[in-house]
């Protein structure tokens, strides 16, 4: 009986990622049908040709294979943020992109990028989302990132260039059931058939778009994702200063981070986690 590293991978997306390697699109690749953590992987290659670098000339082998696609049929120990796992289904996508740089509106970015490919693959529909990096779709989880930053190569400070790997988890057939959480897939929440191969063609395009448009036209970044912002307006609980504060959410500043109004005025909250305050 075939183990799940003897499976083929999806020839739908093999064929996909050839085409955007030939194209330039992305500059190299890891498609494998089971891996431990995208992200993982990824970060392991970054770090191995950071120290290569770090050793030789300042002509990097790291910036020469950006952006790369890392990608798996099956992943086994997903990571999240705050520590949680990825409970990837097989019917999902699990992949990680990394790319030069690391703006600050990179998670505000992706975010949009996530939410408009799946609004163009599943029209009509909405996506909402959740601050900093959560996608929604009928109310409840269905996309998560965890975005993790590298610093290059330290053999030319002067132009060294931070690298960012993006790992990206959506359901898209069928969802995961959470202890302490509801989630969706983009079938569940549309009824309509949605292949991975169709999300993924939509997605890397704009994903690579979207990060792009960070340094080129950040108010349109911002635009998107207050228009699918579904924290603004409610009451929220989140850690400013290493305290818990209460407040409405006034939507995002032009840096990304989340207006809180509490009783002693508007603060601003840079990253953690952010609930609804549900009111009995």
């Amino acid at each position: 009986m075939p183990t799940e590293d003897s499976k083929p991978v999806d020839e739908s997306i093999r064929r996909l990622i050839d085409r955007w390697v030939t194209s330039g699109e992305i500059a190299s690749k890891d498609y494998q049908p089971t891996m431990t953590s995208t992200n993982s992987v990824a970060g392991q290659w970054v770090q191995s040709h950071r120290d290569k670098d770090s050793s030789t000339s300042p002509g990097s082998t790291l910036v020469i294979g950006l952006p790369r696609l890392v990608i798996a049929d099956v992943q086994t120990q997903g990571r999240g943020r705050l520590g949680r796992t990825w409970d990837a289904q097989s019917d999902g996508l699990a992949f990680s992109i990394v790319m030069k740089g690391c703006h600050e509106l990179l998670s505000i970015a992706v975010g949009v990028a996530i939410a408009e490919a799946i609004e163009h693959v599943a029209a009509p529909v909405r996506c909402g989302l959740k601050w900093p990096n959560d996608v929604w779709m009928s109310g409840v989880k269905v996309a998560g990132t965890l975005i993790e930053r590298f610093d290059s190569s330290v053999a030319d400070r002067d132009h060294s260039t931070p690298v960012a790997v993006i790992g990206i988890g959506i359901n898209v057939g069928s969802s995961p059931t959470l202890e302490d959480a509801e989630a969706t897939s983009v079938q569940e929440a549309t009824g309509k058939w949605v292949t991975r191969a169709a999300l993924l063609e939509e997605l890397v395009p704009a994903l690579i778009e979207q990060v792009t448009r960070c340094e080129s036209d950040s108010g349109g970044v911002l635009d998107a994702f207050r228009r699918r912002c579904v924290l603004t307006g409610e009451m929220i609980r989140c850690s400013i200063d290493g305290q818990s504060v209460e407040g409405r959410c006034e939507g995002i500043n032009e840096h990304g981070e989340m207006r809180v109004r509490t009783i002693a005025g508007e603060s601003v909250c840079r990253s953690g986690e952010v609930n609804r305050v549900r009111r009995v």
